[in-house]
């Protein structure tokens, strides 16, 4: 009787535990899906959103209408928040933009992927910035 109840619990078990890789898998699926350039804008545009660099920047920003995105950060070493401009740009699945100092200043395409639902990374090799728009 006893290894009825132990055949049933390791099935349990196994039927568990393939439900969690299961699970891990469907989350881990959409980690790093590339995106186009043109989504992620349109889901942005007139919003606010949130900004976490790899380097430890954070900081928020908007983008208006026009394709102005406008926004306020803080690196890890510096105790003052400062403020940058740039147009975005679509370029397939990259978006493009022309910072005065932000990420080091200069005009540079990025590719996206959405990290998670709602959390989109450009990144440039090893560098990256996760953005991910702040809720209403």
């Amino acid at each position: 009787m006893m290894s009825g109840n132990m055949n049933s619990i390791s099935r349990l078990s196994i039927l568990l535990g393939a439900g969690f890789v299961l699970a891990i898998g469907a989350t881990s699926a959409l980690a790093g899906r590339q995106v186009h350039g043109s989504d992620v804008a349109r889901l942005l545009t007139g919003r606010a959103f949130h900004i976490e660099c790899v380097d430890g920047t954070q900081g928020r920003g908007q983008i208006a209408q026009n394709g102005q995105i406008n926004v306020a950060y803080r690196r890890p070493s510096d105790t003052h928040e400062e403020r940058d401009a740039a147009m975005l740009r679509v370029k397939g699945v990259e978006i493009c933009l022309a910072w005065k100092q932000f990420g080091g200043g200069g005009d540079g395409c990025y590719p996206v992927s959405e990290e998670a639902q709602g959390r989109f990374r450009l990144n440039q090799g090893p560098l990256w910035c996760d953005i991910s728009p702040n809720s209403q």
